[in-house]
């Protein structure tokens, strides 16, 4: 994370935030989807423009095609939740759950699952960081934002502010993965810069 956002208590008491709402999050989960979940270590930075192109070059490199789940949360703690994943996540996420061949592989039921994943995952990681916190927030329904579509052409609001942003946001990105299943899906969290004085004020009341 950038020094000019958060020095290295706040940056420090934050980690710990976002790790204990991640364990959280990761125990939905794997109880939502019956199976253990993986968890890598958080990545929290702060981003520009710059940085969001880089990382839009990233997923490219990542997902030939994705599909992408939006969520906006306000308040306080203001930003937005981008869940992220491919056809070979898809994949793994239907044998988790017991699906066949029987059942079909239309859009409704791949939208229902991405809805229900990004459900799982909002409504205990983002809202477990503001109650922690003690920061209002309230969370806006989710929205399938891209559809198997070529990444390159998937957009978004992370993205969609890109020419926008003059300064920087924080960005918390997560990658998990499915027992058994060696494919990411992937958690954005932007936190809008309007919001960040609040949450140095939270953090700062932690040190």
């Amino acid at each position: 994370m950038d020094e000019e956002l958060f020095n290295e208590d706040e940056r420090d008491v934050l980690g710990e935030t976002v790790n204990v709402a991640m364990g959280k999050a990761g125990a939905t989960l794997a109880e939502a989807f019956s199976g253990f979940v993986n968890l890598r270590v958080p990545e929290i930075r702060a981003v520009s423009a710059a940085d969001l192109r880089a990382t839009r070059t990233r997923l490219m490199q990542t997902y030939e095609r994705i599909s992408v789940l939006e969520q906006e949360f306000f308040g306080e703690f203001a930003g937005t939740i981008a869940v992220v994943y491919g056809p070979a996540s898809y994949a793994a996420l239907r044998q988790v759950l017991g699906f066949d061949d029987r059942d079909g592989d239309g859009r409704r039921q791949r939208e229902e699952l991405l809805l229900e994943l990004g459900n799982a995952l909002a409504s205990t990681c983002v809202l477990e960081i503001s109650a922690l916190l003690e920061l209002r927030m309230g969370l806006r329904p989710p929205r399938v934002m891209a559809f198997d579509v070529p990444t390159a052409e998937a957009g978004w609001h992370l993205f969609g502010e890109l020419e926008q942003l003059s300064g920087q946001m924080l960005l918390i990105d997560i990658v998990f993965h499915l027992e058994a299943h060696d494919v990411p899906f992937e958690l954005m969290v932007s936190v809008q810069p309007a919001s960040l004085p609040a949450l140095k004020q939270a953090l700062a009341k932690r040190i």
